[in-house]
């Protein structure tokens, strides 16, 4: 991967990992600045626990090394504060940013997001998608240097879709780096994403590295 500023901000080495009696095979990466990377591969290819270590959200020391300050992760399912009100999980989250957040910011992107009208329900009371879709809105807030995402479309209707499509486009251009795990190389296809495929199990021998324009 190459870019224009060459600041490196996630590396991570070669490494054969068994779990469950499947091994799985992931090829070293180095991702810079400005960066869109798919993790592709069918259920059980290993992409989300490739995702989740680059993430450090499994123990990955010393193959994974984060040159960067701050980091979110989108998961596929839930990944709010399920005893926390929407604008409570945006609030406590942004306690953690390493700038300023005021409630007006808070306020502007529920409303960008279209969240202001529920913003007080907990989110045990939400939908899946008006818990992902919380998610997306609390990372756009923070704009951390690297974001994590598990199938990033997936449940989101075409308004929601398009919006965080091209605020994806308009995050990498800015030189954030944001990877994500799909089973279809057609998410986010228009952005021009680094594809890794990944083919899982114990035949994970074929591993392939392709940037597609």
């Amino acid at each position: 991967m190459t870019d224009s500023t060459n600041t490196l901000l996630l590396e991570s080495f070669a490494q054969t990992l068994s779990i469950g009696g499947q091994t799985f095979k992931f090829p070293p990466l180095q991702v810079h600045k400005g960066s869109l990377v798919a993790l592709l591969g069918q259920s059980g290819s290993g992409k989300s626990i490739l995702l989740r270590q680059l993430a450090g959200l499994m123990s990955s020391s010393p193959t994974t090394v984060r040159h960067s300050n701050s980091t979110a992760f989108i998961f596929g399912r839930n990944g709010v504060f399920q005893h926390f009100s929407i604008r409570e999980n945006m609030e406590l989250c942004s306690m953690f940013a390493s700038r300023s957040i005021s409630d007006d910011d808070i306020t502007d992107c529920l409303k960008r997001w279209k969240l202001f009208s529920v913003q007080h329900r907990n989110a045990s009371q939400l939908t899946p998608q008006a818990m992902k879709v919380t998610q997306i809105a609390r990372t756009t807030l923070l704009h951390p240097d690297l974001v994590f995402v598990e199938k990033p479309l997936i449940g989101l209707s075409y308004e929601q879709a398009t919006q965080f499509i091209e605020w994806v486009d308009g995050y990498v251009q800015s030189g954030g780096i944001l990877i994500y795990s799909e089973e279809s190389a057609q998410v986010f296809r228009t952005l021009s994403p680094t594809y890794i495929n990944l083919d899982g199990g114990d035949q994970n021998l074929r591993t392939i590295m392709n940037t597609h324009g």
